[in-house]
């Protein structure tokens, strides 16, 4: 079985539920996963940090970066953990139909416009829902093949985004914090593994999804009455100066990526973090995630090339997105037997052979038993032991068993 599905190919439906998050997780320092909120940050970046003589360097601290020594794939741990941390506290199942990490549902919903990158995912099918994985060797692969690419000066800028996390965040609210603790954060080691992390159920066009995703910090505070916590999120962001127009047009691809990895979990607020060419802040900016469509069709160049051009369309790209996703969620619905738990299957996206289509198909034998496998890491198996034994203790309950 083979299938193809045409990145040119988009949905009348354009229909998204609003998304509500069903729990959250952290991953501490030594990679150890915890059904808790005890890596969640507090943004604070006072303005009066850019007035400073020498600006605020996000190259500062690089050789003592702590990088992830784990292949950052989308391990499921934290994910699974948290969806049955929830399904218990509500004894039932949550009825998505796909469950995913957001960035993999970015990647499929913004093809028509970024389509250099190749992808590989893997899906299988446990309990009547599907479960999307980036495949292991592909990531480890590209990660390779990056190191190998990237010079100093993209270590660098690489290393920013970290960094500006680092210093734009607390641990506890502002008013909890020390002097001490505000100021060193421009000190402190930057690291790459420390993570907070939440499960949001949504839905685009007919396909309910349950997606994980990692979240930079809130804003004020998380409130902990039971009302959701998604609007007290924030996004963080680095950028460079828009000097010209390519400048311009390139920040419109990049705050496209990235209103498009908000809105599918409900983020409200991006803030943006603009640097010079020494890795210097020179402005800070914040965007409302529902203002990004209109002041990316807004935008002075498009508004150009149209009065240049009256017969040029000016492509709403946010609604033109959400409309090929729901068709992509609702062909891989059609394709793949969900009722079948022995056969997995591999969803890849390659530019060099086929910057057209998409293609689905049946992994081979040996492929699906390692997917299928008892859970191993890196090594094998995506779905964990405890959540397995979970679904089956539902069910038994369930049938009263």
């Amino acid at each position: 079985m083979e299938n193809s599905y045409s990145i040119r190919k988009f949905a009348d439906d354009a229909t998204v539920k609003k998304p509500k998050e069903l729990g959250s997780f952290s991953r501490d320092i030594e990679n150890i996963i915890h059904l808790d909120d005890s890596q969640l940050s507090y943004y604070y970046f006072s303005d009066s940090e850019l007035n400073t003589p020498d600006g605020v360097d996000l190259s500062g601290g690089l050789p003592h970066f702590i990088k992830n020594p784990q292949l950052d794939y989308g391990d499921f741990t934290g994910l699974l953990g948290s969806l049955e941390k929830f399904e218990r506290s509500h004894n039932k199942k949550v009825s998505s139909k796909l469950i995913t990490w957001r960035g993999l549902i970015r990647n499929l919903m913004l093809l028509p416009y970024e389509n250099r990158d190749a992808f590989v995912y893997n899906i299988i099918v446990f309990d009547g829902q599907m479960f999307m994985q980036s495949d292991i060797e592909f990531i480890r692969k590209k990660k390779m093949e990056e190191e190998l690419k990237n010079n100093d000066i993209q270590n660098k800028f690489i290393y920013s985004g970290y960094k500006f996390e680092t210093i734009a965040t607390l641990p506890k609210p502002w008013a909890q914090c020390t002097r001490k603790e505000i100021e060193k954060r421009n000190k402190l080691p930057v690291n790459n593994i420390e993570q907070y992390g939440i499960i949001v159920k949504t839905t685009i066009g007919k396909t309910p999804l349950l997606l994980g995703a990692e979240v930079d910090c809130v804003w004020d505070y998380k409130p902990t009455d039971g009302s959701d916590p998604l609007s007290h999120y924030v996004e963080l962001k680095t950028t460079g100066p828009l000097s010209d127009p390519s400048k311009v047009f390139g920040f419109e691809n990049k705050i496209l990526k990235t209103w498009a990895q908000c809105f599918l979990v409900g983020i409200p607020r991006i803030i943006y973090a603009f640097r010079d060419s020494t890795l210097k802040i020179r402005s800070i900016e914040e965007f409302k995630t529902e203002e990004i469509p209109l002041l990316i069709k807004n935008n002075p160049l498009n508004v150009q090339k149209h009065q240049q051009n009256p017969n040029l369309k000016v492509v709403n790209k946010s609604m033109q997105s959400i409309k090929f996703l729901s068709g992509v969620l609702s062909w891989l619905e059609e394709k793949i037997d969900i009722n079948d738990e022995t056969k997995t299957y591999r969803l890849e996206f390659d530019p060099v052979s086929n910057s057209m289509f998409m293609h689905l198909h049946e992994n081979s034998a040996e492929k699906s038993a390692q997917l299928l496998s008892p859970y191993n890491g890196e090594h094998g198996g995506i779905l964990t032991e405890e959540f397995k034994a979970w679904r089956k203790e539902l069910k038994q309950l369930k049938n009263g068993n």
